[in-house]
């Protein structure tokens, strides 16, 4: 009898244990109620992750509130999580995107040029982190005679395991990417939080990006008023938001007009211990890991620009 209540004890234990540390929710969308994958969800205290391709992720018990984001669904915060809670449905937006026109056919030959700063040289390279966006502001050339098509996205990537060759990465974490399109804020300059192309295109971890870059299923027309190419950093493996993930991004120095602008998901730590949220977009020129006396010598000055691009059909 006493070894059976010693049995009962340490299985309780066990299972408080183990419930307490966490609990998995999946996220739905509320029309079609079919998992969403690739949730940004942002635990508080400088955590977060995002959900895997069934929509569940697992949330820590001490997260008291959380908030969840996607590019295409209205952005939602719980504030406590309950058994009640263990499916959240999201919302999708509703985006107007009368500037950009869907073209239903694509010619079956088409002749294309590339855009952006693809043919630039390699200086340096930007690491890949969890939930960190790098954008590309590409404007709209005013000598052409009419519209172009774009046709797919490039960017310049580096799959090393090595980051600015004076670090190894030990046991690397090869990132899903999410490839997206947005016009500029007319207030700040920014990329807008509504995609282009449903969402943006999804590279799988482990996938290499080609030369050509990711098709667009249906190419639009290119906007007038200039377009972001974005790209994102995605793991659902637990992580902290310092870690770096492969691919890299590749980056020139050589640009005068740096249109190049970062947002970090998550909390992110600067120098000295304070912290930020970056939950905004800013452009890199801003960013603080710049200012320093040794950046400046490093970098000569400029800030690196990055590598990205697009393939359009006039």
């Amino acid at each position: 009898m006493r070894q059976t209540r010693r049995f009962l004890l340490l299985l309780t234990m066990l299972l408080t244990a183990t419930f307490g540390m966490s609990q998995t929710i999946i996220v739905k969308d509320s029309i079609t109620n079919e998992p969403i994958p690739f949730v940004s969800v942002y635990f508080g205290n400088d955590t977060g992750g995002y959900t895997d391709e069934k929509g569940a992720i697992a949330i820590p018990n001490e997260a008291a509130q959380i908030r969840l984001s996607h590019i295409c669904y209205e952005t939602k915060s719980i504030f406590k999580i309950t058994a009640d809670s263990q499916t959240i449905i999201l919302v999708p937006k509703s985006i107007n995107l009368d500037e950009v026109a869907i073209s239903a056919k694509a010619p079956k030959r088409i002749k294309t040029t590339e855009v952006g700063l693809m043919k630039t040289k390699t200086q340096t390279k930007h690491k890949g982190a969890n939930g960190f966006e790098m954008a590309l502001f590409i404007p709209y050339d005013s000598t052409w005679t009419e519209t172009p098509y774009i046709q797919s996205i490039l960017a310049s990537l580096d799959y090393s395991t090595h980051w600015l060759v004076f670090t190894e990465i030990k046991t690397p974490i090869y990132a899903t990417l999410r490839f997206d399109l947005r016009l500029p804020d007319a207030k700040t300059g920014a990329p807008k939080d509504e995609s282009l192309i449903n969402g943006g295109i999804i590279l799988p971890s482990g996938q290499r990006l080609g030369k050509d870059g990711v098709s667009l299923t249906c190419p639009i027309p290119f906007p007038q008023t200039g377009v972001f190419v974005v790209v994102e950093w995605i793991t659902t493996a637990k992580v902290s938001e310092s870690c770096n993930l492969v691919p890299s991004l590749n980056m020139t120095l050589n640009e005068k007009e740096n249109r190049t602008w970062n947002k970090k998901t998550f909390f992110a730590k600067q120098s000295g211990g304070a912290e930020r949220r970056g939950m905004d977009w800013m452009r890199e020129q801003d960013e603080p890991a710049y200012k320093s006396e040794e950046a400046q010598v490093f970098y000569k000055g400029r800030t690196p620009s990055a590598k990205l691009g697009l393939k359009i059909s006039k």
